[in-house]
């Protein structure tokens, strides 16, 4: 059998190995060529649109420039500045260097200025990047003074929201600051770094098992086998490390963009502005990667066809209900003692005891009271008299009824002595030894002894009912009372609330009719609308409004809906001669008792009827330099910056006459990032 192994300037290799390596160079070189394959991203910041200029720069291998740019006027007592900050790319990614220009000017009032700031060429600038809390991050980051913009630029790590802040002292020692927001999203993930790794490792594999598989021989052959096996498994690894590298180099695990340089600012940015984006143009197309979205915590709302309260708008006070509030008053003059607990905003009900009132006599009440109480003595001497006559006399009563109890035992012994005898007497004259007549006697006797004993008893209980009137006359006569220097009346709660003022403490001294608290209840209160009489035809038709109020955070509630609760009570009939006004009362349910006796509210009185329109939510509208537009979810990662006309308002919706239909998905919350992020903002 010829040999496998050949030489090359000294060195033996084997067949396999030569084949082995062979390979594992040419995988290498195929990852280079699959990270070289053009691909496509729709989340590179690039320009989508046909316009040729943007075509020309992709050739080139840039991306299309988008400047953020941002303005912020500085009003300090060393002067009124003005900052233009401009920034690329306009979503900036972590792992990709962010360039940034700052523009210095100071506001000069009248001279030859024309009114336009005066630049700013001369002053010492540090920039210093924070946190959105005001952490440092980075600081003294170095700028270049170039075109009248001070550049700089800061390659950021971390995902999140951050500052970039400015410090400018002027050649005259005056001194300003201020910061500008900037939004940074993670980098997405490049799935060719992660599937060209997959490749290599499968490759690398199967050719170490592959040499392994054909390696197998006899257990002899083992030493032989592993020393063939060494430079396989040292050359596989090898080669997976470098293709691995040329993975890392030629494409990174994070996508990264190829940005042009940062164009010259002022004219030729306007220029570059409106290369890529057409000029005063109102309808616009971004690209917001998800990631963005989740960070900028962006969420939509479908446009939908619905009635919105629209119409008369007008002000309005809340009132309390005249039968829900009231004022405790004393009923006579006197010193105010209030419950203990009792204070402003304390639950009570109706009828409750809330207090009292002490009433002191003054000194000719005194002077009677004195009178009165010497005369109430004489009589408790005299009736102390009269209890001790009775008193003695249910005690001679108690000791004839003694006498007589006594007297009763004796009557009964006696009766039972003759009743003994008559039952002799009975049993002697059956034997015949005595005569009836015995019998005769001893039955008088008994019956004798019984009218005896009927007696005393008869004499017991009346002397017994004797002595409880003796002593029920001792109850009779009862002292009168003496009237206490002071008497105490309660105070109650007329009706069932909350304590709104307390006008009296505890120990003051008050006047009968002083208004000393008061308590009202707000679980319903009344909306006093004002109406001019030009408007009262519209509004006697309407039973339907909404009102929101400073009170109620902005939230808007419905009246007279199917979801709303309260009602139409009443229009005045009266009109007031210096505003030519009319009052319209409104019964509410107060949410969550919020408002308050007085507040001010704003109401919209429905004059539109039934009618059923296009509405958007007013959080969703934009107003920016006398254009009304909205952001529309178009799918995906994109969005459309789109203008709109707009009708009747409703409380919390708007009419939309054109620029929508029915079911587009509008932006209601991340607003202010999306209009960061869009070119030229």
């Amino acid at each position: 059998m010829k040999s496998s192994r050949f030489k090359v300037q000294g060195l033996s290799f084997s067949r396999q190995s030569a084949v082995a390596v062979g390979s594992l160079l040419l995988l290498v070189f195929a990852a280079y060529c699959f990270c070289q394959l053009p691909t496509v991203s729709a989340h590179e910041g690039e320009d989508h649109s046909a316009d040729k200029k943007t075509q020309t720069a992709a050739q080139t291998g840039k991306s299309a420039i988008t400047i953020a740019r941002a303005e912020r006027n500085v009003q300090t007592d060393a002067g009124n500045f003005n900052l233009v900050f401009e920034r690329v790319p306009s979503d900036p990614r972590t792992g990709e260097t962010t360039q940034f220009a700052v523009r210095a000017a100071e506001k000069v009032e009248g001279g030859f200025g024309g009114g336009e700031p005066a630049p700013i060429e001369d002053a010492a600038v540090v920039a210093n990047v924070t946190t959105a809390d005001g952490q440092s991050v980075a600081g003294n980051l170095p700028l270049k003074f170039e075109g009248g913009f001070y550049r700089g630029s800061y390659t950021f790590t971390n995902a999140g929201n951050f500052k970039i802040a400015f410090a400018v002292t002027t050649a005259d020692n005056r001194s300003f600051s201020t910061d500008f927001p900037i939004s940074v999203t993670k980098a997405p993930i490049n799935w060719t770094f992660w599937l060209g790794l997959g490749i290599l490792s499968l490759l690398a594999l199967g050719a170490i098992g592959m040499f392994v598989l054909k390696t197998r021989g006899s257990e002899e052959n083992r030493k032989q086998r592993a020393g063939k096996m060494a430079p396989v498994a040292v050359a596989a690894l090898l080669m997976f490390a470098l293709g691995t590298a040329a993975l890392a180099y030629f494409s990174p695990p994070r996508q990264t963009r190829s940005l042009a340089a940062m164009p010259a600012l002022g004219t030729s940015g306007a220029a570059m502005e409106n290369e890529t984006a057409p000029a005063n143009a109102l309808q616009t197309s971004l690209i917001v990667p998800k990631e963005s979205q989740i960070l900028f915590g962006i969420k939509t709302a479908p446009v939908s066809i619905k009635q919105i309260t629209s119409g008369l708008k007008t002000t309005g006070v809340v009132r309390a209900r005249p039968d829900a509030k009231a004022v405790v008053v004393p009923p006579v003059a006197g010193r105010i003692v209030l419950r203990q607990g009792l204070s402003l905003g304390s639950a009570v009900s109706r009828g409750e005891q809330i207090g009292s009132v002490e009433q002191i006599l003054d000194v000719s009440g005194q002077t009677e009271l004195e009178s009165q109480r010497l005369e109430v003595e004489a009589q408790q001497r005299e009736i102390e008299a009269r209890k001790l006559e009775l008193r003695n006399t249910a005690l001679a009563l108690q000791g004839q009824q003694a006498q007589q109890r006594a007297a009763a035992s004796q009557a009964k012994t006696r009766l039972a002595q003759a009743q003994r005898e008559l039952r002799r007497s009975e049993n002697l004259v059956e034997v015949g030894a005595v005569p009836k007549k015995r019998v005769e006697e001893a039955l008088t006797a008994v019956r004798v002894a019984e009218q005896e004993v009927a007696s005393a008893d008869q004499q017991v209980k009346l002397l017994g009912d004797q002595i409880r009137a003796a002593n029920a006359g001792q109850n009779i006569f009862r002292a009168p009372r003496v009237n206490q220097p002071t008497r105490s009346f309660p105070l109650t709660a007329p009706v069932t609330g909350t304590v709104s003022e307390i006008k009296a403490t505890s120990g003051q001294q008050v006047e009968s009719g002083t208004e000393l608290l008061s308590i009202v209840n707000l679980s319903t209160v009344l909306i006093e609308a004002q109406v001019f009489e030009k408007d009262l035809p519209v509004v006697r038709e309407s039973t339907r409004a909404s009102f929101t109020s400073a009170a109620l955070s902005g939230e808007v509630y419905t009246i007279g809906t199917a979801d709303g609760d309260g009602r139409l009570v009443s229009i005045g009939q009266t009109v007031n001669e210096q505003t030519r006004t009319v009052p319209v009362i409104y019964e509410v349910v107060n949410p969550l008792q919020r408002l308050r006796d007085g507040n001010f509210v704003e109401m919209t009185i429905d004059t539109s009827g039934n009618a059923q329109v296009l509405a958007v939510p007013k959080t969703a509208v934009v107003t920016e330099q006398g254009q009304t537009f909205v952001f529309v979810f178009t799918g995906g990662e994109s969005f459309e910056k789109r203008p709109v006309a707009l009708g009747a308002e409703g409380a919390d919706f708007y009419e939309v006459k054109s620029g929508l239909k029915e079911n587009d998905r509008v932006v209601t919350e991340g607003i202010y990032q999306l209009r960061a992020t869009q070119p030229g903002a």
